[in-house]
């Protein structure tokens, strides 16, 4: 999974954006959270992810880009 947690900062807060990358199909998703903090979005996008399993493995700050990983299913 590649994820960009900062995509957008408008009226209704902070918009995060990630893409699930798979062998066969990728997908990507947003997630709004309605708060001025970007740091706050970042926060819960990544609790989100790892109540959903995923581990993250790198994170560069300069691009705001994270790399995840899970076990199969």
């Amino acid at each position: 999974m590649a994820c960009t947690p900062m995509t957008g900062l408008d009226e209704e807060g902070v918009r995060c954006s990630y893409q699930v990358i798979g062998p066969e199909e990728s997908t990507t998703s947003e997630l709004l959270v309605r708060e001025p903090l970007p740091l706050l979005a970042i926060e819960r996008l990544l609790n989100m992810l790892g109540a959903e399993g995923w581990e993250l493995v790198s994170y560069d700050t300069t691009t705001n880009r994270g790399v995840f990983k899970r076990e199969k299913v």
